[in-house]
């Protein structure tokens, strides 16, 4: 039998406002002439929401005007997503979007809140980063393979967290409790930071989460990582293995992280996106801060074939979300 994922209070008609607001694009002059918003589909503290702010501090300095970063969290990111699938193309909004919001959600949820190609244009990856499973240190659990005895001899099952409903953080979890056989209750979150703080109080028994916002726990030692969803071991983490390892390929995905803008932006402010964007990863500054995110870089691959790629991991995540058997009714 499918199993069934309910998403509540997702408005999926565009509002008559955005709908105005792109058909009513002016000649800007020299863009940008006021303030870019970069907006995060989830709250701050978030591993995504850390990658944005190097990427607008960058461009605040590359553009000589400002940019900021604009949580708008909710609804598995349909939320913060819509508004700039909505928004005016004119460069002055923009997303810092990944796996989860322009590949998954638009490839699990009906009707489809928006379309990840044909209502962005994909200006440029920043990078790439496993999700991480993780335990509380204090919890008792050591190993991947403690994790999954104690579920299996649970009475109840086991909670784990995740940024929201659809996430790839949801659908490793959901996957891993399938092929492992043992239940697990799925617990989301306004974005990984309650998560996390939950997950540290007790609340929950694991969540699987991006490694820009688990890495202050894991250095502290608050965190133990048991796996990583990549297909080989992250460099940052050596010692943790894959999911594949230890035997469960079906729960192996990467994640990727990168800017978007609205469908009809012009295309010279999309290629002076796309140069900044390009500059922004290669400066050897950001690349230590996004190292510090365990986010793995390419600034030759920055731009090139962007576009191609989106489209290739919606294709690839709306027949593993059938495989699967995952529904959002």
């Amino acid at each position: 039998m499918k199993a069934s994922i309910r998403i509540a209070g997702v408005a999926v008609l565009a509002s008559a406002a955005l709908l105005a607001a792109k058909a009513q694009v002016h000649n800007t002059g020299t863009w940008p002439e006021r303030p870019v918003n970069i907006v995060v589909a989830g709250p701050p503290g978030g591993g995504t929401d850390a990658i944005a702010r190097i990427v607008a501090a960058d461009l605040h300095e590359s553009l000589h005007q400002t940019v900021v970063v604009d949580n708008r969290a909710g609804a598995g990111g349909i939320i913060g997503t819509r508004y700039v699938a909505g928004a005016a193309p004119d460069g002055n909004t923009l997303l810092l979007g990944q796996v989860s919001t322009n590949a998954i959600v638009p490839a699990l949820v009906r009707p489809r809140p928006y379309d990840p190609v044909k209502d962005f244009v994909a200006i440029g990856i920043v990078g790439t980063a496993p999700d991480v499973l993780v335990v509380a240190a204090n919890s008792g659990i050591h190993s991947f393979a403690e994790l999954l005895a104690k579920a299996k001899a649970s009475p109840k099952p086991l909670s784990y967290g995740s940024p929201g409903v659809g996430l790839s953080q949801h659908i490793a979890g959901f996957a891993l409790a399938k092929a492992a056989g043992v239940n697990m209750l799925h617990v989301p979150y306004r974005g990984s930071a309650p998560a996390l703080t939950d997950l540290l109080g007790g609340q929950i028994s694991m969540m699987f989460v991006t490694p820009g916002a688990a890495v202050p726990f894991l250095k502290s030692g608050q965190l133990r990582a048991l796996a990583v969803t990549s297909h080989r071991r992250s460099r940052f983490l050596p010692e943790v293995p894959t999911v594949a390892e230890l035997g469960y390929p079906g729960v192996e995905e990467t994640g990727w992280f990168g800017l978007f803008a609205p469908a009809g932006t012009p295309p010279e402010v999309v290629q002076t996106l796309r140069t900044q964007l390009r500059e922004a990863v290669a400066r050897p500054q950001n690349h230590a801060r996004f190292e510090a995110l365990y986010l793995e870089t390419a600034p030759d691959a920055a731009t090139r074939d962007f576009p191609s790629f989106v489209q290739s991991e919606f294709g690839k995540w709306e027949r593993a979300i059938q495989q699967l058997g995952v529904t959002s009714e």
